[in-house]
């Protein structure tokens, strides 16, 4: 069973599983969305409070839930999961790679902290293209979750715009704190988008403190015919002086 509550104070739905998930719950669950979003508000956030891993009564349960996700998650932008379930621990970093949606998990005593996270709207898109950069440069803050419609939408056609008038150019990719993931379709286009033009990438500088991303630029600019440097996230003023300087 799942019970639901509409919370308009905090712009969210909150979510109480007890016992197996059944279809049947799944799809009162997309009737009330789809019916609080056609009132034209905000698109409701969602709070999952259980005090453990939900289960599924059945296979179409599980389908059901599935097809409720992939029809919903890019208009969701904040899920909170109140629990002290361990499996809590590692599910947003999993659905993650699925789902558009921020995703959070508080402890069980934590439902306060949970509603005021999804209380608060971010409305600053997940990428954002620099101003002030020299013509053959192309600067890219992102942040959130990036996917393939991000990149469809805002950062192949700004390099491919650069291109267009440049033999070779410059890019300067800043990576800070609020960057969550990259879905696995957004790696392949970096990959495809790399691997296509990687000749005609004179300088690149990347802006991070995210130490795995570091240590992968460490040891992969060395095959990579142009110059790579890394920068902290406080050096992005250091960052655009070194990729306005001529590539040597």
């Amino acid at each position: 069973m799942l019970k639901i509550t509409e919370d308009d104070a905090h712009g969210c739905f909150v979510l109480r599983p007890v016992g197996s998930l059944r279809k049947v719950d799944l799809d009162t669950l997309a009737e009330r969305f789809d019916a609080k979003v056609a009132t034209g508000g905000p698109v409701p956030n969602l709070v999952i409070q259980s005090p453990a891993f939900p289960t599924w009564s059945n296979f179409a349960a599980l389908l059901e839930h599935l097809r409720f996700i992939r029809g919903h998650h890019r208009e969701i932008a904040k899920v909170a999961l109140v629990s002290n379930a361990r499996a809590f621990d590692i599910a947003p970093r999993i659905a993650r790679l699925f789902v558009k949606a921020r995703l959070r998990h508080f402890r069980a005593d934590e439902l306060d902290a949970a509603l005021a996270w999804v209380a608060v709207r971010e409305d600053a898109p997940d990428v954002v293209l620099m101003d002030g950069l020299p013509d053959d440069t192309v600067g890219i803050t992102v942040r959130g979750v990036i996917d393939t419609q991000d990149y469809a939408d805002k950062i192949v056609p700004a390099i491919e715009d650069k291109l267009a008038r440049h033999d070779k150019i410059k890019v300067i990719y800043e990576i800070g704190p609020e960057f969550e993931t990259f879905t696995p379709g957004a790696v392949w286009s970096d990959t495809r988008l790399g691997t296509m033009n990687l000749t005609r990438f004179s300088k690149v500088a990347l802006v991070t403190d995210i130490p795995w991303m570091r240590g992968a630029t460490h040891v992969f600019a060395p095959l990579v015919p142009g110059e790579i440097r890394v920068f902290g996230i406080q050096e992005l003023d250091a960052a655009k002086d070194w990729i306005a300087e001529p590539a040597t």
